[in-house]
């Protein structure tokens, strides 16, 4: 295998490395601390970013919308007549 002796030394340095941590460090590893902590950041939004992400939401969407509406009236016409 190519590289052998070099798969061999990190293998070696991995295991002293190991060897050296305490068994509580590695049972007090908690793996989702950093998404618990991520979650409990809030997002502050500056002064329009609400309306950006309506307008935004309005562009992509709209379109969408406007031709689901104009295929029920074509599909349906007793939509056409006002009640």
């Amino acid at each position: 295998m190519m590289f052998q002796k070099k798969i061999d030394r990190a293998m070696n340095w991995l295991k002293e490395r190991n060897k050296s941590v305490n068994s509580s460090e590695l049972n007090d590893f908690d793996p989702k601390a950093e998404w618990k902590a991520q979650e409990s950041n809030k997002i502050e939004l500056e002064k329009n970013d609400v309306l950006a992400i309506i307008l935004s939401a309005l562009i992509v969407f709209g379109p969408i919308l406007l031709i689901l509406i104009i295929m029920l009236i074509l599909l349906f016409p007793s939509l056409r007549t006002p009640i």
